[in-house]
């Protein structure tokens, strides 16, 4: 039956993200996925026991449980943003944040700016919404501020789109200096910012991880977090913390949508985050995912010396490979697999063409064992030198 006329044109035109398509590989037991941003699950604390927790049974208030509220805005008041629990909205993860956010801002055809590269998922759920997504060049500093000067200029976005610390896909981490020139342009433009910070736990170095929120003097903003890669990501819980003027029509989005996250789920977040084991679980993770990250920056360089290029990210859980010229991403995930290794092109997290969209890979360092990564990496490099022939 052709259903297409029952359908709206953006859900005609919305394109199926390839790491949801290729997840369902990773789930098989022969397979070493380098994919997915996926936990490891043998890091994973257990449950604390329900006599522990809050009465779950009945319905809960839209913006989440208060108990959970309240640990979030002090966590957030450690970075430097001062808020209340009345600022802090939670949500099924961070990606219904996102989508959240969008209802709120976007209309057809309004524009918003992102990293380029940048979080395929983000640029699903904004152009769903009819918007325009434009990437503005970055390095490893972050997001060029000239550049981004002129596309506030030429474009007039409704807001910028950043993840400044182990960005998605890259892994950089912005510079303090180019935070404060991002924050200092905003506010001189008004331009509303989203910063999502989904991996600042998971840091391996001695870097600055400041929000550019908490830089901004009067540029409107809203903030994004989320439990899923240091706890439980099956319990999708994640939240947005806004400025007082967007609290209530986030509230109300919510309710429409789907009247409040799992209560249970949040109370169990609550209860280990307030709770002596999670600093201790945090450390245990900073030094479980360094040590995975050194192995496969060790392999890489084993196996392929010069032939491809990346940074050692700080922290987060992605390498972004560079390949040797004429090499293909799409080529090398297709023969990888048929290998028993799945890998993520590059191809997708660029918002907008580029003529080098093809020629870089996303590598997870952190669901993997260390052994794993090692075999892994072997296959991988494997397929690349073949491809060079």
């Amino acid at each position: 039956m052709d259903i297409s006329h029952l359908l709206t044109s953006h859900a005609i035109n919305m394109q199926a993200s390839l790491v949801r398509e290729l997840l369902h590989y990773s789930q098989q037991p022969d397979i070493l996925s380098l994919a997915g941003g996926l936990p490891d699950e043998k890091l994973m604390p257990a449950y604390p026991a329900l006599a522990q927790l809050t009465d779950s049974r009945q319905y809960g208030a839209s913006e989440g449980e208060k108990g959970l509220r309240e640990i979030i805005a002090r966590l957030v008041e450690e970075r430097g943003l001062h808020v209340t629990p009345d600022n802090v909205l939670v949500t099924n993860g961070s990606q219904q944040g996102l989508d959240i956010i969008s209802r709120l801002i976007l209309d057809e055809n309004s524009t918003i700016l992102t990293e380029q590269p940048t979080y395929l998922a983000a640029c699903q759920v904004f152009k769903l919404q009819g918007a325009k997504v434009q990437g503005v060049p970055s390095d490893s500093e972050g997001m060029s501020v000239s550049a981004l000067r002129n596309a506030i200029e030429n474009a007039n976005p409704k807001a910028v789109y950043l993840i400044p610390n182990f960005q998605n896909p890259t892994g950089h981490c912005y510079s303090l200096k180019r935070r404060k020139d991002i924050a200092a342009l905003l506010d001189e433009k008004g331009v509303l910012l989203i910063e999502d910070d989904p991996y600042r736990d998971l840091c391996y170095e001695e870097v600055d991880l400041t929000p550019i929120t908490a830089l901004l003097k009067q540029a409107p903003w809203l903030y994004m977090g989320s439990f899923s890669k240091v706890l439980w990501p099956g319990l999708r819980t994640g939240y947005v913390v806004s400025s007082v003027e967007f609290s209530s029509h986030l509230v109300k989005i919510k309710q429409a949508i789907d009247l409040h996250t799992n209560r249970l789920g949040q109370n169990m977040i609550a209860v280990f985050v307030a709770s002596e084991m999670f600093p201790a679980h945090i450390a245990k993770l900073q030094q479980s995912y360094k040590e995975k990250r050194d192995a496969m920056s060790k392999a890489l360089v084993a196996e392929l010396g010069d032939r491809v290029e990346f940074n050692i990210p700080a922290g987060g859980m992605f390498f972004w490979l560079t390949l040797p010229d004429g090499v293909s991403s799409k080529q090398v995930m297709t023969e990888a697999l048929e290998k028993k290794v799945l890998v993520l092109p590059g191809t997708p997290f660029f918002p907008n063409k580029h003529s080098q969209e093809d020629a870089f890979l996303r590598l997870s360092f952190a669901r993997l064992s260390l052994e794993e990564i090692q075999q892994a990496i072997h296959i991988l490099s494997g397929v690349i030198r073949r491809s060079m022939v």
